[in-house]
């Protein structure tokens, strides 16, 4: 695959563990070496205030391609995962921080000529991107797992699995997804089309899904799986490890969303650690206005959501939280 070719020439791989010491001694073993080998792991990400910049599916495909030649013009960094959502954007990296933010910057550059070529209005003034730095191996992890299910938590149409403006569903898939066909097998014009660029020398083995370059043609994939004991291990991390992502969210200064589910999660822990493990629902009503000001304060729970987990009037609800009130 292109991947192999592009990332991974300074990694040997130790062999797979068996025990659980065995396989974290390898996840560790392989972090250290890609620390020593670039310096430093960043999640770089953009304000999540900022207005509308992908409206249909065009604009992402476009942006998943010039992410990509990107990847290629900056040797100096890698991308270990990515999700582009509506007005703001996410990745895992790793290299230099002046590397890095040369990126964002080729890439913010390339989005202005793609949308100045269709003479759409839209204003990047405000797409900034920032870093926050990966310092250990457990950060890695839930960093990878928090921008993998970035979009899965807000929109119920998809899985971490499904999401096809990113690198999550390239994370153990269900099956290999094969590409449509390679860039080598495209014509001139086909090039000049997709890439939006004068150079055209890219690799020819990379692949071309859905119209647009495939992260497994430019992303550490492997590796970013490789930093997880196995499949259930990334599994359990993208979907139960909701106290991490409260912590990443506020230090990006994003609002963290959850699930259902994982807000019964909470709510179940809650009870069982105040209430002897009564039900939320057969709760004092004090009880539940404590627990529903705590999901609302600590966890971003919207009133619908609160109101329907803890069994409440919306109207009561909206009149403790009418900011959150739904128009």
């Amino acid at each position: 695959m292109a991947t192999d070719l592009f990332v991974y020439p300074f990694i040997n791989f130790p062999p797979e563990g068996h025990s659980f010491l065995g396989k974290e001694s390898r996840c560790k073993t392989l972090f250290d070496r890609a620390l020593h080998h670039f310096g430093v792991f960043y999640h770089l990400h953009t304000p999540e205030k900022h207005p509308v910049i992908f409206r249909n599916p065009q604009d992402y495909r476009m942006a998943m391609t010039i992410i990509a030649t990107c990847a290629f013009d900056c040797p100096g960094i890698r991308i270990i995962t990515f999700e582009l959502m509506s007005n703001h954007v996410h990745f895992v990296v790793c290299g230099s921080e002046d590397e890095v933010m040369a990126f964002f910057e080729l890439f913010k550059k390339r989005l202005k000529r793609y949308f100045g070529s269709l003479r759409k209005a839209v204003d990047l003034s405000g797409f900034i991107g920032k870093t926050v730095g990966i310092p250990t191996l457990e950060a890695l992890r839930n960093q990878i797992g928090y921008t993998n299910r970035n979009n899965y938590v807000i929109n119920p149409a998809y899985t971490p699995f499904s999401y096809p403006y990113g690198a999550g569903n390239c994370y153990f898939p269900a099956y290999q997804i094969r590409p449509d066909y390679y860039y080598k097998e495209m014509t001139f014009r086909e090039k000049r089309k997709m890439l939006h660029t004068h150079r055209l020398d890219y690799p020819g083995e990379m692949e071309i899904v859905n119209q647009h370059i495939s992260p497994i043609s430019f992303c550490m994939i492997h590796f970013g799986e490789s930093v997880f004991r196995d499949a259930r291990h990334y599994f359990f991390k993208i979907s139960r490890e909701i106290e991490s992502y409260k912590e990443i969210a506020e230090a990006l200064y994003e609002s963290v969303y959850y699930t259902d589910d994982e807000l019964n999660a909470v709510i179940y822990k809650i009870c069982n650690d105040r209430f002897d493990g009564q039900q939320a629902t057969l709760l004092p009503h004090s009880d539940k206005i404590m627990l529903a000001k705590k999901l609302h304060f600590e966890y971003n729970a919207d009133n619908g959501k609160i109101a329907r987990l803890l069994k409440l009037q919306i109207d009561f609800v909206d009149s403790l939280f009418p900011l959150k009130k739904k128009q």
